[in-house]
């Protein structure tokens, strides 16, 4: 008992000299202000983009297909997908875009497209691996090193270039509501002769 009788004199006179020290305190100036950040130029939740129909992606055998075609077995690969649903023109009907972005790769590929009232189908006569090496050699696939431009206006018309804003927020938006795969290193099957 004498210990807790010793011990509340000193928390008290603590207490007291932090209280003194407040008013001090407070007539420091404040540091200086840190600029304001960039302003993002499309919502953090944006309602145009969605988790992915797993149907709509590929299955993991694909992947292992497409990274067999493309000699990249020997590390972990990570993918992200993402649904970004495209509002109707006039005179069109909208449509539905599943993304594939493949992170050791740097790229952003169109996985499929579906116009809105429509069900995506795959082809029943393709198997995973022909799906993987057809994946591997389509056109339209967006290399992150080469074909990303600083803004819209730098494209100038051209079809294999991307901006720079397109690109932040299609991977945003996978990071925010996408299917995120990873597909462990693996030996290649040997080829049948």
């Amino acid at each position: 008992m004498p210990t807790i009788a010793r011990l509340i004199p000193a928390s008290l006179a603590l207490a007291f000299a932090l209280a003194a020290a407040l008013p001090a305190a407070a007539a420091v100036p404040p540091a200086p202000a840190v600029s304001a950040p960039q302003r993002t130029p499309y919502p953090v939740i944006d309602p145009a983009f969605s988790r992915p129909d797993g149907q709509r992606m590929p299955s993991r055998a694909t992947l292992r297909a497409f990274l067999v075609e493309l000699e990249q077995t020997k590390q972990v690969n990570a993918f992200c997908f993402v649904q970004q649903s495209f509002k109707p023109r006039p005179d069109e009907k909208g449509e539905s875009v599943v993304w594939m972005i493949w992170h050791e790769g740097a790229t952003i590929q169109d996985v499929n497209t579906v116009r809105h009232g429509q069900r995506y189908e795959p082809d029943p006569a393709l198997d995973d691996a022909t799906r993987g090496r057809s994946m591997a050699s389509a056109s339209g696939i967006v290399n992150l090193k080469t074909d990303v431009v600083p803004t819209d206006e730098d494209i100038h018309g051209s079809t294999s270039l991307v901006s720079r804003p397109w690109v932040d927020r299609l991977l945003m938006q996978c990071k925010r509501v996408g299917t995120q795969v990873r597909i462990a290193a693996f030996k290649p099957p040997v080829p049948s002769q």
